[in-house]
């Protein structure tokens, strides 16, 4: 009996770590909805079985009437068969998750498809300083200690209005019961 509780209490110290590892994305939605209004379909690439939680934490954040594009791919290699995917189901932008194994801001897979979708006029956006680098138009997140960084050069992608540096905040831990957004997921291999 003592085995099965010294396991349990292992399992639960490995979830709580989990969720204080959990992005909040709601300061990139709050500058999101402030510069592109009408813009309501958000575009995702990562491994979603790996990153589930943090799309059900961006669906939270994006809201009720929103769309989540996921193009599900594990490995770098697909990185331009999954932008593809996103500007064929016709994404207005996509969101770096920071915690994805291959499509995290940072990652080579990132970059890859960040380049892809930039031609093809989706721009990409992310919660770390390192986003930027890759081409994303603007980040903001826990990586950026709540202040919203602008590229100072954009590649590849036109016609985007980048926001005011003063209009996020950091959030506070705030729970609740809002409507989530529509989650699509689509195998991109």
């Amino acid at each position: 009996m003592n085995r099965i509780s010294t396991s349990l209490a292992v399992a639960v110290a490995a979830f709580a770590g989990l969720a204080l590892q959990a992005e909040d994305f709601q300061p990139l939605m709050k500058a999101t909805r402030t510069t592109w209004p009408e813009k309501q379909h958000i575009g995702v690439i990562c491994d979603y079985n790996a990153s589930q939680a943090q799309v059900m934490a961006l669906a939270k954040a994006a809201g009720e009437g929103s769309l989540i594009t996921v193009a599900d791919t594990r490995r770098p290699e697909y990185a331009a068969s999954a932008a593809h995917l996103i500007a064929n189901h016709k994404a207005d932008y996509l969101v770096l998750l920071p915690g994805d194994r291959s499509f995290r801001d940072g990652s080579f897979g990132a970059t890859l498809a960040i380049s892809q979708l930039g031609l093809r006029g989706v721009p990409a956006i992310g919660t770390t300083a390192v986003a930027l680098k890759q081409g994303a138009v603007f980040s903001v997140g826990d990586g950026t200690q709540g202040e919203v960084l602008v590229t100072d050069r954009l590649i590849g992608t036109v016609d985007v209005i980048l926001p005011n540096r003063a209009l996020a905040q950091k959030a506070s831990l705030v729970l609740r019961q809002e409507g989530m957004a529509t989650i699509a997921v689509h195998a991109a291999e």
